[in-house]
């Protein structure tokens, strides 16, 4: 059943992975997202692989994380261990993977996937797309702290601090996608952009890619992004008057409740996981 939730499939030098619970918005769990580490580790070691391209199947890319597995009580270890070693790790694997890896988001990208679609070298965005943190509106932060070192110190707190949703033309001023094109051309914008990094020396390309990711792990990303995971597991622990009615609605009446919830109190409602 995993298998059937990320799709993938190598074709004519490209490594794609399909994000594929359409009837929840391709909602992520941690089986997917340890998926996405080793496809992309594996991809980045085929020599036949040239690109890596992630996209969603149905109406969005991704929703982020399914908010039905948040009501489940871990201890502190479990929850950082999920963050750093399943979710990030998924993200670093984009991040230093030595072929291009191109995300292309249409619909939703919000939360986690949101935070999957920042280390991707390329991101192409319908222009229909909404992207930010909703979760923020719940008490909760982001997993993978990368919106600082890619926007400006007041638009990084824009995003992060209000949870509000971004439109894809919003996300391009900022510097969070590289792109935005109408609905009915994300695939062939997608598809003209492979051809241009196939058509490039691989070795030209790697090399590259690391230096300028090397730019910002020489100013200290990698070990700011490693040291938030820890504050990011122990915020799901700090309790406040939001952040326990939200959790006692999400136990005892589901999802849905909890979204209605936070319509009610900061409308706006993310779309999102459904019942």
């Amino acid at each position: 059943v995993m298998d059937s939730h990320l799709l993938h499939h190598l074709s004519d030098g490209v490594m794609t992975l399909t994000l594929n619970r359409p009837e929840k918005l391709n909602a992520l769990t941690p089986d997917i997202y340890k998926r996405i580490g080793d496809l992309v580790i594996k991809a980045s070691q085929d020599s036949d692989c040239q690109a890596i391209l992630i996209k969603g199947a149905g109406r969005a890319f991704s929703s982020g994380f399914d908010l039905k597995l948040e009501v489940s009580r871990r201890t502190h270890a479990e929850k950082l261990n999920t963050l750093q070693n399943v979710a990030n790790r998924a993200r670093w694997a984009i991040w230093q993977s030595p072929k291009p890896v191109i995300a292309a988001i249409h619909g939703y990208c919000l939360g986690g996937a949101f935070e999957l679609m920042l280390p991707c070298d390329f991101t192409i965005a319908s222009d229909d797309c909404q992207l930010g943190e909703p979760e923020i509106l719940f008490g909760a932060g982001p997993a993978f702290m990368m919106v600082p070192w890619m926007a400006s110190h007041k638009r990084a707190k824009d995003v992060l601090l209000t949870g509000r949703r971004l439109s894809a033309a919003e996300a391009l001023a900022m510097g969070l996608v590289t792109s935005v094109v109408p609905a009915e051309q994300l695939q062939d914008t997608v598809e003209r952009l492979i051809t241009t990094l196939k058509q490039i020396p691989a070795a030209a390309v790697t090399l590259n890619k690391r230096g300028i990711n090397r730019a910002y792990e020489t100013m200290g990303m990698v070990p700011h992004l490693e040291s938030w995971g820890e504050t990011a597991a122990y915020l799901s622990f700090m309790v406040d008057e939001e952040g326990s009615e939200v959790q006692q609605i999400l136990e005892t009446e589901g999802t849905s409740a909890a979204l209605r919830w936070r319509e009610k109190r900061f409308g706006n409602r993310p779309a999102g996981a459904k019942e």
